[in-house]
């Protein structure tokens, strides 16, 4: 009768045969189920999909629009091994999107009647910094010409060139309903005035957005 093999011999093999379960686990969607992890975009395909990492065709999520090279995105792994990534994590520094009040110069006030106050807000869109404005701002003296309507919103808000918008302003039977706000390089917010009887005395920026 062979001799009986050490019980060290049992223990090591026992071991090893763990070790590469576990192993074969950890590469195994089905095994270890869905996961997660963060990836540098390399490639970007035609179909909707994107690369990372040897990772031929990522489906993307609708929350991930414009993807580029570079992208740090988040990306997700089913159980039955399919990936998908719904986009870009947000940055430490990202903007908060905190509605604030515009800083209206002297001779305007918010609100007119019965539309809300003048605000805008920062935030991301697929990858770009845009501000939105909401809101109203009535005219104490009607305006007739291009004119300063706000001291200079933050550095984060104020565009790498001036931005004009159409906008709604007043309507009765002898004016037009239309204007444009602009906002300057500076961070200042601009009504475009006319004369006499068109003259603005109050605009809606609701729907008004740029992008930095």
């Amino acid at each position: 009768m062979p001799d009986r093999p050490a019980p060290a011999v049992h223990r090591d093999l026992a071991w090893a045969i763990a070790q590469r379960a576990t192993r074969a686990g950890e590469s195994a969607p089905s095994v270890r189920g869905a996961d997660w992890r963060t990836a540098v975009v390399t490639a970007v395909g035609g179909d909707g999909t994107v690369a990372v990492d040897g990772i031929p065709a990522i489906r993307c999520l609708e929350t991930y629009l414009a993807p580029k090279v570079g992208d740090w995105i988040v990306i997700e792994q089913s159980s039955s091994g399919n990936w998908i990534t719904p986009g870009r994590p947000a940055a430490a520094s990202a903007p908060s999107g905190v509605w604030t009040a515009i800083p209206l110069l002297a001779g305007f006030t918010t609100p007119h009647s019965i539309f809300g106050p003048a605000q805008y807000r920062v935030i991301t869109v697929a990858g770009t910094v845009r501000v939105e404005l909401r809101g109203s701002i009535a005219c104490s003296t009607a305006v007739t010409a291009q004119t300063n309507v706000s001291s200079a919103l933050p550095s984060a808000a104020r565009p790498p060139y001036a931005r004009s918008m159409p906008c709604r302003r007043q309507l009765t039977s002898d004016t037009k309903g239309v204007t444009v706000i602009e906002v300057t390089t500076g961070g200042v917010l601009q009504i475009h005035g006319l004369g006499s009887p068109n003259q603005t005395t109050w605009v809606a920026i609701d729907g008004c957005y740029y992008d930095i």
